[in-house]
């Protein structure tokens, strides 16, 4: 009787295990029919748009898709961190600058260990951001060159604009008294508490962290020589010369000029063709939903594709097909 009653246990011990194990890649669970599969969107850190809008994309997804997916976002260090985890398989979607992009596709940022990715796709392209500066207006800074031996915040370590910035300070011959990393949100804080002199990051107006520094602090914007947009557009293929609008903050009062980089939702190779498909559909047709996120998703378009630096998923080819778009030979793997 005990063997019997081990056995038995046993085995509806492996059922059980079984089921679970169902209910979370997606296949028949016991008794359930098919279940939803369950996606992971790699973000940013708290404060940033990444973060911000990372949740809104996985809400319209799921509301648009409830027997199909369950998406949930998750906070990350930013590209870099979501592109490894892609690689990993820790993550199944990501969102990522070109700069990380391409420092993943030729193994060259130090977060690669030298190898090159050869999991991550694109999937939809999100909205350019602008290399957006600002210190406060009682400080002494008001060009790259007063950079010298001030404290300045470049994101989180080993992101991409914090490997290629601390690069391009070096080719200036502009020499930091240190570089402060930590997430958008962070090195607002130290700014307005004075830790940091001068904070970059690449946004798309209004970026959450700054306008609210701008409830209790003044603030002044740092623009580009055309010499110094000429340094960065020649030096890295994915910058491209830009202008941050008038307005675009309490502090801008004129135009800004700086340089731009497109920010990307990405997926993995191991994703099907169907499903990445569907998701591509229900994100480029959910336009009104997306501009409810955040208005810079007003580029979040099939045409906006090829504005990618690596492959396009194989679900994504086929809807952009569909609409007509003719897809560079580059972005088809």
């Amino acid at each position: 009787m005990k063997k019997t009653f081990f056995v038995t246990g046993m085995f509806c011990l492996v059922l059980s295990l079984a089921a679970a194990a169902g209910s979370r890649d997606g296949s028949v669970a016991s008794g359930q029919g098919s279940s939803p599969k369950r996606y992971s969107i790699g973000t940013s850190s708290n404060g940033g748009n990444f973060y911000l809008i990372g949740g809104g994309l996985a809400t319209v997804l799921n509301n648009a898709l409830p027997q199909k997916f369950v998406f949930t976002s998750e906070e990350t260090g930013g590209s870099t961190a979501n592109l490894a985890m892609i690689e990993s398989g820790e993550a199944e979607i990501g969102f990522a600058m070109t700069s990380a992009l391409y420092e993943g596709a030729n193994g060259t940022g130090k977060w690669t260990n030298g190898k090159p990715m050869t999991k991550v796709l694109g999937l939809v392209p999100l909205y350019p951001s602008y290399m957006t500066m600002y210190t406060l207006s009682t400080g002494s800074i008001r060009s790259l060159k007063d950079y010298n031996g001030k404290i300045v915040g470049l994101g989180s370590k080993g992101a991409a604009m914090d490997s290629v910035l601390r690069s391009a300070f070096a080719k200036l011959g502009i020499n930091p008294a240190s570089i402060f990393n930590d997430g958008h949100g962070a090195t607002a804080t130290a700014v307005s508490q004075g830790q940091v002199d001068v904070a970059v990051l690449f946004s798309y107006p209004p970026f959450a962290a700054i306008s609210e520094l701008e409830a209790t602090k003044s603030l002044r914007f740092i623009g580009l020589t055309p010499e110094e947009q000429k340094f960065f557009t020649g030096t890295y293929p994915f910058y491209k010369a830009s202008v941050m609008p008038k307005g675009s903050y309490a502090g801008t009062t004129a135009d800004i000029p700086t340089v731009s980089e497109w920010n990307m939702l990405v997926c993995s190779a191991d994703l099907s063709t169907d499903d990445v498909y569907i998701i591509a559909k229900t994100l480029f047709e959910k336009k009104s939903d997306l501009l409810a996120i955040h208005k810079s998703l007003q580029y979040c378009t099939p045409a906006d594709a090829v504005n990618f630096n690596i492959p396009l998923h194989p679900g994504v080819i086929k809807y952009l097909k569909e609409q007509g778009i003719k897809i560079p030979a580059e972005l088809i793997k």
